[in-house]
């Protein structure tokens, strides 16, 4: 079940940054690549205890080469605000986030 809520979310995210109507949206190498260096910065911040427990869009600056191609320079993941350190045997048992972002399992779990 785990697998399939992390697919959902991927597959989600990968359609805003394709399809949404910000003043500029990615084509699909670029998707692709920003998803890869995300999954890699997470999985970066899980292997030294951190959870952020807020990711979404919002919470992730991409900027631009200056360049005529203006390829995808550099990702960061903000708003640490709900982030937690946690030790190796550590559960989180609280959920927090933005509403909308929550998956229902975790929504519905919470009432």
């Amino acid at each position: 079940m785990e697998t399939f809520l992390i697919t959902s979310c991927l597959r989600i995210f990968l359609k805003v940054l394709i399809f949404s109507n910000i003043e500029k949206t990615f084509l699909e190498y670029e998707a692709s690549y920003i998803m890869q260096r995300l999954l890699t910065s997470v999985n970066y911040l899980h292997h030294l205890g951190i959870v952020h427990r807020d990711l979404k869009p919002e919470n992730i600056m991409i900027s631009r080469n200056s360049d005529a191609e203006s390829t995808v320079k550099e990702i960061k993941i903000i708003d640490f605000g709900f982030s937690k350190f946690l030790c190796s045997k550590d559960l989180i048992k609280d959920a927090c986030g933005t509403p909308n972002y929550i998956g229902k399992i975790i929504f519905d779990s919470t009432q």
